[in-house]
Order: C-alpha cells, then sequence, then structure tokens
C-alpha cells in the first residue's frame, strides 16, 4: 500500500495576550497583519491577517491567566529581519541576539511586547545567485 504524504497546512494562530494595544501595534508593523475587533465569548478580541494565517489576539481575563506565561513561538518569513527587530524594540519587545546567517538565510528571535519568543527568517538566497548592491551614478 502506498502512503499519501498528508500535510496540514497553519491557518490560524491564537495567542493569549496582555498588552493588546502593543501586541496589534508590533504584529501589523512587524508583519503587516490588518486587525479587526471580534467578540467572542464576552471577549473584546482581535482577528488579524497575515498572509494566508488569521492571528488570534485573545485578552487574559484576569492576574491568574498570566502565570506560567508567554508560552507560544511562531515563526514568521520577513523581507526585513533588522526592521522586525526595531519594531518591537519601539513596542515593549526586545531581541534575543544579533541575527545570524543560517541555511543560507538570515535568522533572529525576537519577543513581541507580551514576551513571546518569534522566530524570524530572511528570504532564502537562490544558490548561485549574487546579492546585487546598488551601484553609484558617477
Amino acid at each position: 500500500m502506498r502512503s499519501r504524504r498528508h500535510t496540514a497546512p497553519l491557518r490560524s494562530l491564537a495567542l493569549r495576550v496582555h498588552n493588546m494595544d502593543a501586541m496589534v501595534a508590533f504584529y501589523s508593523e512587524a508583519f503587516g497583519a490588518r486587525f479587526q475587533i471580534v467578540e467572542i465569548g464576552g471577549l473584546t478580541s482581535r482577528f488579524g491577517r497575515i498572509g494566508r494565517l488569521t492571528v488570534k489576539f485573545v485578552p487574559i481575563r484576569e492576574a491568574a491567566d498570566f502565570q506560567g506565561y508567554p508560552v507560544h513561538q511562531p515563526g514568521f518569513e520577513v523581507s526585513d529581519i533588522r526592521a522586525a527587530i526595531a519594531s518591537a524594540h519601539r513596542h515593549g519587545g526586545s531581541a534575543h541576539d544579533p541575527p545570524v546567517r543560517r541555511d543560507g538565510r538570515l535568522q533572529a528571535a525576537i519577543r513581541d511586547p507580551d514576551g513571546n519568543t518569534i522566530e524570524l527568517y530572511g528570504a532564502a538566497r537562490t544558490p548561485g545567485r549574487r546579492q546585487s548592491t546598488p551601484r553609484r551614478r558617477r
């Protein structure tokens, strides 16, 4: 019997958040998410789109919800890792270490405004293709 390859693309990611405004601002700026207000179970949440992924920010109801937090670690491909790191700093997040090159792409880890670790991946270089640098006109 031939085995079929099953795929399960990630389509939504729900995060419990403490700093809603900072989280919406950061994910909008760093990843181009566009959020709208959604009322669910008496909670005013924010749902946003990043490409085909729906990101759902659900508020933490009380201090007890915050214990043992954060536990999420999404990874995003971004066009400019340094700009995403700067955005994290502007909105109360932080960077772990400077970006490093691994497997042909720039990578970094940051913390968003609620302290979740986020892995950042730059676009992979095409093998055999040189990175071009703009030429100065004389």
